[in-house]
């Protein structure tokens, strides 16, 4: 297969790499010709160096508006005529729909999203519906492509890869006891870090909460931590480039607060370890959360019962393995396995 996948702007350092990088050097080891078309300069290129040599890497020299739709218009007309697009932008899902119906080229167009469709802003929904078949990551990504219209025959669940870890055996406190953050540092929009800081003022004292993450809003999160009067409960450690490797205390559980998600890979990446997670009830967050086996969910907005959880949680005892075991449909082999099954289908259609 030749497939040429499109991004939408990513920053570098999210799930999203994370998931190009596995699934896009997992089809170019196959022998698939693989071609990775960069919607902006991302901040932080470590993660492109992951990617197998044979991806051909294109990213534009300009991020402004009007060069940036020349850079799309000259990737789509000058591609072969049978390129299959895997692309991660409704908006660019678009465009090349539009470029088709004027070039009569023969190429797919194939969506594939990594956050919810009903909780966005920066585009239309509706563009979502020019492509011609659509890889889901969660169900209920699926049912809000199906609310749109989209025909179930033409929707692929696939989820997301995860990984096989050994179980995360670091030194645990008696007098402390951690609970664990992994990611974007934002106090209110999707991460909705805000919530979980006035959760924190209501758990019991012994909690510790360290957070791991860079990003804007760190200076008035802090500010808001000294404001609950949690400052000496918080530990704020910034971007680590990988967080298991430095944690110093056994986690008893990762916890999201966000407004909305895609399928959090944080969840496989505790979970693989066999750390339990709390979530708050995004849409999708079920594909993952079993209440009482590998962790427990609480109402978005409800600060009291998120605090409520999370005492909970620190005093309850999982079965590492059980919440190892509870990812099975996720791990790799199965992954992959269905995806390739799934793309060969769509391009022989």
């Amino acid at each position: 297969m030749n497939l040429t996948f499109v991004t939408n702007k990513i920053s570098g350092r999210g799930g999203t790499e994370t998931v190009l990088v596995k699934v896009l050097n997992n089809l170019a080891k196959n022998g698939n010709g693989i071609r990775l078309v960069l919607s902006n300069l991302t901040p932080n290129k470590e993660w492109l160096h992951s990617l197998d040599p044979s991806i051909k890497i294109v990213y534009p020299k300009n991020s402004d508006k009007f060069n940036r739709l020349l850079y799309f218009l000259r990737i789509f007309l000058t591609s072969p005529k049978n390129t299959n697009y895997v692309i991660l932008s409704p908006n660019i899902i678009k465009l090349f729909a539009k470029l088709r119906n004027l070039t009569h080229k023969k190429c797919k167009l194939i969506s594939w999203f990594h956050f919810s469709i009903a909780n966005q802003h920066d585009y239309d929904p509706k563009n979502i519906i020019f492509a011609d078949y659509h890889l889901a990551i969660s169900s209920q990504i699926k049912k809000q492509m199906m609310d749109l219209g989209i025909g179930e025959q033409n929707i692929f669940l696939i989820f997301n890869p995860a990984e096989h870890h050994e179980l995360l055996k670091l030194k645990v406190s008696n007098e402390k006891k951690h609970l664990l953050y992994v990611g974007r540092v934002q106090k209110n929009g999707q991460k909705n870090l805000q919530e979980l800081l006035r959760a924190m003022r209501l758990v019991d004292s012994s909690i510790i909460l360290d957070v791991y993450g860079s990003g804007k809003d760190e200076i008035e999160c802090k500010n808001l931590c000294k404001k609950l009067g949690i400052m000496d409960r918080v530990v704020w450690h910034g971007w680590t480039e990988n967080v298991w490797t430095s944690l110093d205390n056994q986690p008893f559980s990762l916890i999201l607060t966000s407004t909305f998600e895609g399928l959090p890979m944080v969840f496989l990446e505790a979970m693989s370890r066999g750390i339990p997670c709390i979530s708050a009830n995004f849409d999708g967050y079920d594909d993952v959360i079993m209440d009482h086996l590998n962790g427990t969910f609480y109402s978005l907005g409800n600060i009291k019962e998120c605090a409520n959880k999370i005492d909970e949680m620190a005093h309850v005892k999982f079965e590492p393995i059980k919440v190892q075991k509870s990812i099975t449909k996720f791990y790799e082999e199965q992954y992959f396995n269905n995806l390739h099954k799934v793309l060969k289908k769509i391009i022989n259609y």
